[in-house]
C-alpha cells in the first residue's frame, strides 16, 4: 500500500494555486516533456526530492489550518500528481474528513487523473494545445485522455480552472484560438453549475535558469507573446462567454 509522497518543494502561496491562502506541496515526477517547464527538477521523481510519510504531510497541514485563511487549504501540484495518485487520494480523503478545503494542478493526461478529480473541492488542469498531434510531439501529453478527465470533472459540477499556457510558435493564432474557445463551448454544455473558468499564462523564462543549475539545456526559443496574441484568444473564448479570470 502506498503511504508516501514524494515532493521536491513546498510552501505557502495566495490565490495563484487554487483561492485564498494554501500551503502547496510540489510533487516530483512528470509523464510530459514540456521543454519550457519551470521546474525541470520536479521531471523526476527519484531527483531532488524527499519522501514524507502520508501522516508526516497530513500532520503538518492540520498544523497549518489556521494559516488557511480567505476560503484557503492545501494544494497539490507538480510535476505531476496523478503519478503518486494511489497515496495522494488516501491523503485527499483524510483530509477531507478533517474539514481541509483541497485542490490539484494537473496536466490530466493520465488515466490515474480520474481517482482524484472526485474528491479536491477545487481542480486546476492545463489545456496546453488543441493540436493532438503537435501536443504528443511537443510535450508527450495525450490530448483525449485530456479531454476525458477534464470533461469528468465539468460533470460533477464541481468549480474547475481550465489553464492555458500560451506560446508563440506553439499554441498561438486564429486557428488555436477558435478550437480553444470550441473546447469551452463543449464544456458549457455539459455543466449545470457553469463553475468553469479559464485562465491565459503567457511564456515566461522563469526557471531557464535552473536548467543552467541542473547542467541541463534549455531547448525552446523565441516563446513570447504579443499582446495582440493575448487578445485574440481572449476575443475568440468570449465569444462563448468563456470566464476569464487572472490569479
Amino acid at each position: 500500500m502506498d503511504d508516501s509522497l514524494f515532493v521536491f518543494q513546498k510552501g505557502f502561496n495566495f490565490s495563484q494555486d487554487g483561492p485564498g491562502n494554501r500551503l502547496v506541496y510540489h510533487l516530483s515526477g512528470c509523464n510530459m516533456i514540456c521543454p519550457w517547464c519551470s521546474n525541470p527538477e520536479g521531471m523526476k521523481k527519484e531527483d531532488y526530492s524527499q519522501k514524507y510519510s502520508l501522516s508526516e504531510i497530513f500532520d503538518e497541514i492540520i498544523s497549518c489550518k489556521m494559516m488557511f485563511f480567505d476560503n484557503g487549504g492545501v494544494t497539490f501540484t507538480g510535476g505531476e500528481v496523478s503519478l503518486q495518485a494511489t497515496a495522494l487520494s488516501r491523503l485527499i480523503k483524510n483530509l477531507k474528513d478533517a474539514g481541509i478545503h483541497t485542490c490539484i494542478e494537473t496536466n490530466a493526461s493520465l488515466k490515474d487523473t480520474e481517482k482524484l478529480i472526485p474528491l479536491v473541492d477545487y481542480m486546476i488542469a492545463d489545456f496546453k494545445s488543441p493540436d493532438k498531434e503537435l501536443l504528443k510531439a511537443v510535450t508527450g501529453g495525450n490530448l483525449e485522455i485530456i479531454k476525458q478527465n477534464i470533461i469528468k470533472r465539468v460533470e460533477l459540477n464541481k468549480p474547475l480552472l481550465i489553464r492555458i499556457p500560451l506560446i508563440n510558435n506553439f499554441n498561438t493564432g486564429q486557428k488555436n484560438a477558435e478550437l480553444f474557445s470550441e473546447f469551452f463551448r463543449t464544456l458549457y454544455k455539459k455543466s449545470e453549475s457553469k463553475e468553469i473558468y479559464a485562465e491565459i499564462l503567457t511564456y515566461h523564462e522563469f526557471g531557464k535558469d535552473k536548467y543552467k543549475n541542473l547542467n541541463l539545456s534549455y531547448s525552446f526559443n523565441d516563446g513570447f507573446v504579443s499582446s495582440e496574441q493575448v487578445n485574440l484568444l481572449k476575443s475568440e473564448l468570449l465569444k462563448n462567454d468563456v470566464k476569464i479570470i487572472k490569479t
